[in-house]
Order: structure tokens, then sequence, then C-alpha cells
């Protein structure tokens, strides 16, 4: 929880699947999400995810929502609804596999950041893009392919349902400048208008790394 220190103490912090220190085979996102909420403490009723994150924690409150008291998500997409959209974004998220493996990770990352998702990173300061380039570079090759295979968003189901079902206080939050994810939080709200969305201004796509004491005054 390095971005957020008032956490320190309060919270799990897991690595997903194919990540970190997690060197176990990846699974189907379902049986992933499975695996996760059985490895779970019971004294844990809330959930945050970032992106990939946030994609897991819908899963987490689609599997048992009434587990979780709250959950916050940040930056991510609860699903494709339309079946039509998956064999596309399957091209895609392959094609990422295939760059990771052919071409090495340093490559991979490189292509990775240059996405324009990350542009509002560009004026960060140089150590903190390093940070988080040498986090990048410390994956297993392997890990990340088979995320990238077994949870994209050409696998996961759809969660929308289960989101505007989510019986739990949800909060949202989301960088201003990240005008696709933007887009789907206000598109969140208008289906689920209990949702408390956090609107960031001047931020992208990773609030943890482009405005941390923000986002820990919010998560705190």
């Amino acid at each position: 929880m390095a971005c957020c220190p008032g956490l320190k103490g309060r919270a799990l912090a897991i690595d997903l699947p194919g990540h970190g220190a997690d060197s176990a085979p990846v699974r189907p996102f379902q049986d992933s999400i499975g695996d996760i909420l059985g490895a779970l403490p019971d004294s844990v009723d809330e959930v945050v995810g970032y992106s990939m994150g946030g994609r897991f924690a819908l899963g987490l409150m689609a599997l048992d929502p009434e587990r979780f008291l709250r959950a916050t998500i940040i930056s991510a997409h609860p699903g494709l609804e339309d079946a039509a959209q998956r064999p596309d974004r399957l091209t895609v998220d392959r094609a990422w596999i295939r760059r990771l493996l052919d071409d090495g990770i340093d490559a991979f990352v490189n292509a990775w950041e240059s996405q324009p998702l990350f542009a509002t990173q560009a004026d960060l300061p140089s150590a903190v893009l390093e940070r988080q380039r040498l986090r990048r570079l410390s994956q297993r090759p392997s890990g990340l392919a088979a995320s990238l295979e077994h949870h994209g968003l050409a696998r996961m189901p759809s969660l929308w349902g289960a989101l505007t079902a989510f019986p739990g206080e949800l909060t949202w939050i989301v960088g201003a400048s990240d005008t696709r994810f933007l887009g789907i939080a206000r598109e969140v709200v208008r289906r689920r208008p209990a949702t408390r969305l956090h609107v960031l201004p001047g931020v992208g796509h990773n609030p943890l790394l482009e405005c941390p004491e923000i986002l820990s005054d919010l998560l705190v």
C-alpha cells in the first residue's frame, strides 16, 4: 500500500494471479475470483481495486455480494456486455501476448507505457516513473501472458448486473482526464444512482501514481 500510507496495517494487499510473487498457474477469471474469495480472512468486509484489480473487486462483489459492506472501484471496466465485441478484444489481447513473448518484457513495457491511456503520466517526476517501470519489468512474462489470456476483457464476464445490484456502499473513483473511463463511471452512476462518484481534476487513468495523496485521503 505504498501509494496510501494511511492504510498501513489496516489493509490486505494481494498480488493478482500472474503478477508479483504469485507463481501459481493462472486460472480462468471466475475460478481465480473463487480462489481469492476463499483465501480472504473472514474479517475482510471491504474491497478496493484499481484497473484490473477493480475488475477483480467487481468479481468478488458479484460472487458474494453480501460479504462486502463497502467497495471502492478505481478506473475499472465492468466488462463487455456485447458478445460481438469479444473476438476483437481477444485479438488485441493476444497481440500484446505475442509482443511480450516474442520481443521480451523490455519491448513490451516500452509499448505498454506508450499507450495514450497513460499520456497524462508524462509530466510526473522521473523517479516516480522509474519506480513504476521497474515494477513492470520485474514481472514474469509467462505470468503476464497468462493473465492477459484468461483475465482480459475478452474473457471476463460482464459484471454490470452484479454492480447495479450490489447492496453495499459503492464508491467509484476516476480521473477527469481519463475520458473513456470517465464515461464508464458516469454510466455506473446512471444505472446505480446511489454510487458515490469522485472525479479527480487533472488526473488520468492511474490516480495511485498521479495523485497518491488525494487518493489516500479518499480511501482513509
